[in-house]
C-alpha cells in the first residue's frame, strides 16, 4: 500500500458494488392512465390520499411533524424503510430490529440521477413517516413503494459531535483547530516524535461513522462501519496520504495508539473523490509503529 488515498479508492469501488440495494434505480417520468388508476387504489387500501410531485412521485406523510428539522442539501440523512411492490412483497428494507438505518447524502434537487431515498428525504422532515410510490425506476416498469420514518439529518459538524457524544461520552475527547477530534487511547513515554519530513509507518482502521449494509460470503447482509484497514508507509507533509491522516499522525510518538475523527475539508472535501462522496466525515483508528 504505497498511499492511503488509493487505498481507499480501491477498497470503495468494491464496497460501493456490494453495499447496492433495491432503493437505488431513479424513477422514471414515464406514467400511463392505468398507472395512476392503480397507484390511486393502492392509497385507497391504505386508507391516504397521495400528492402527485411534478416529476410524478406520489406521496402521502402518514405521521407528521410540523416542527421536526428539514433536511439541507449535503446533509446525511438517516432513515428506516420498507421497500415493496403494490401487493406487499418486501424488495428491499432497512434493520429495523437492529436499528440500523439507511444513511445518506442528500443531492441537491438539480441531480437527475438521485436513489429513491433521496427524493424520499426530500418530501420529509425529522420524525415524520410516509409513504412514497414511484410510478416505475430503472428496474421496474411496475409501481414500488417505499414506506420511511425518517430519524436524523446532520451536517458533518453535528455527525461528528454526535458521534463523539455517543462513543466517548466523558473521555477527554480534544479538537483542533482544523475540526479534528481525537483520543489517544494508548501513550509510549519513550517513543520518537512523529514530524514533517519523516518516512513513518502506521497501522490503521477506516471507518464510517455509520453502519451500513453489505453482503457476506454467503449472501447474506452483514453490517458494518469499516470500509479499509491495514499498514502502509508515507513521508509526513509530501503527498501520499490526506491531510486528516497526516495531521493525526503528528500527535503521536511510536507506540501511540488513538481515534481520530475529521470533516470532509481534511479527507476529501466538497466533491469526493471517486467512490467517496463529498462531505463525509472519516475516522481511524491509527498507531505509529515506526519513524525513520
Amino acid at each position: 500500500m504505497k498511499n492511503i488515498i488509493k487505498v481507499l479508492l480501491v477498497v470503495l469501488i468494491g464496497l460501493t458494488m456490494a453495499c447496492k440495494t433495491a432503493t437505488e434505480p431513479t424513477p422514471t417520468n414515464e406514467i400511463t392512465e392505468a398507472t395512476v388508476n392503480k397507484i390511486t387504489a393502492y392509497g385507497t387500501s391504505k386508507g391516504v390520499t397521495f400528492t402527485r410531485t411534478p416529476d410524478n412521485i406520489f406521496y402521502a406523510i402518514t405521521l407528521a411533524n410540523p416542527t421536526g428539522r428539514v433536511s439541507q442539501v449535503n446533509e446525511y440523512v438517516k432513515l428506516h424503510y420498507v421497500y415493496t411492490d403494490l401487493q406487499g412483497k418486501i424488495l428491499d428494507s432497512t434493520a429495523i430490529i437492529r436499528n440500523i438505518p439507511a444513511a445518506f447524502l442528500l443531492y441537491p434537487s438539480s441531480n437527475t440521477n438521485k436513489p429513491l431515498l433521496n427524493y424520499v428525504a426530500a418530501l420529509m422532515k425529522e420524525g415524520e413517516k410516509s409513504i412514497v410510490v414511484f410510478p416505475s425506476t430503472a428496474n421496474s416498469t411496475e409501481p414500488t413503494v417505499l414506506m420511511a420514518t425518517m430519524i436524523s439529518t446532520r451536517n458533518e459538524t453535528e455527525q461528528i459531535d454526535d458521534y463523539v457524544k455517543e462513543k466517548f461520552s466523558n473521555l477527554p475527547v480534544k479538537k483542533t483547530a482544523t475540526g479534528l477530534q481525537y483520543l489517544i487511547t494508548k501513550t509510549s513515554a519513550s517513543g520518537d516524535t512523529v514530524k514533517n519530513d519523516k518516512n513513518i509507518s502506521v497501522t490503521y482502521t477506516g471507518k464510517f461513522l455509520y453502519q451500513y449494509k453489505s453482503t457476506d460470503s454467503n449472501g447474506f447482509p452483514s453490517y458494518t462501519d469499516k470500509f479499509d484497514g491495514g499498514s502502509f508507509s508515507f513521508i509526513v507533509g509530501q503527498a501520499g496520504a490526506i491531510a486528516g491522516f497526516q495531521e493525526a499522525a503528528k500527535l503521536m510518538k511510536v507506540g501511540d495508539k488513538g481515534v481520530f475523527i475529521f470533516p470532509s475539508s481534511l479527507g476529501y472535501g466538497t466533491a469526493g473523490s471517486g467512490t467517496i462522496a463529498g462531505y463525509t466525515p472519516l475516522l481511524f483508528e491509527m498507531e505509529v509503529t515506526a519513524v525513520k
